[in-house]
């Protein structure tokens, strides 16, 4: 079963930004460089533009999908999975839980909030998050926690006990 995501307004407006950003240097380039007559820094730095770009995109969420097997994280850069019997337990939490959370590594905003996070109450985690108006709790037998953020929440809570057969933690 396919969970759909979609992103919050905060980060449409920061990836929005760091686009217009990105375009603002490299035409301001163009304009100083066309008139030294040298393209070798400008090309460099269309191409260190176009990673810091394309390598955000390609780790950014793009559906969650939940079948007897696994839960996997779709993603254009290949699928993380994670086995059904790996997970102990899935939960939807508040949102405000995760207010205060410092990303150690990962993207902070820029097509969504993926990476490694932490805060007090939940320790470190790892987000696959388009969006933090929502969130969804993964717990594996391992003690690491997964935050993720489908769109109908309580759709993917049905979906993980319709494939498991354990019953979630409704709310946290």
């Amino acid at each position: 079963m396919d969970l759909s995501v979609s992103y919050d307004k905060t980060t449409k407006t920061i990836t929005a930004l760091v686009i217009v950003l990105i375009l603002a240097v490299l035409a301001s380039m163009w304009i100083g460089l066309k008139a030294a007559g040298t393209w070798l820094p400008l090309l460099f730095m269309a191409a260190v533009s176009f990673l810091s770009l394309i390598m955000p995109y390609g780790f950014s969420i793009k559906k969650y999908r939940i079948d007897h097997e696994a839960l996997t994280i779709c993603r254009p850069f290949g699928d993380k999975r994670f086995p059904l019997s790996s997970i102990a337990s899935a939960a939807i939490i508040d949102p405000k839980l995760l207010r205060w959370s410092w990303r150690i590594w990962g993207s902070g905003g820029l097509f969504g909030w993926y990476g490694t996070f932490g805060n007090r109450h939940f320790g470190t985690m790892t987000w696959y998050r388009t969006r933090r108006d929502r969130a969804v709790l993964i717990a594996t037998d391992k003690n690491k926690k997964l935050v993720l953020s489908p769109d109908d929440v309580e759709g993917f809570i049905n979906a993980y006990e319709q494939f498991t057969g354990n019953t979630a933690n409704q709310k946290l």
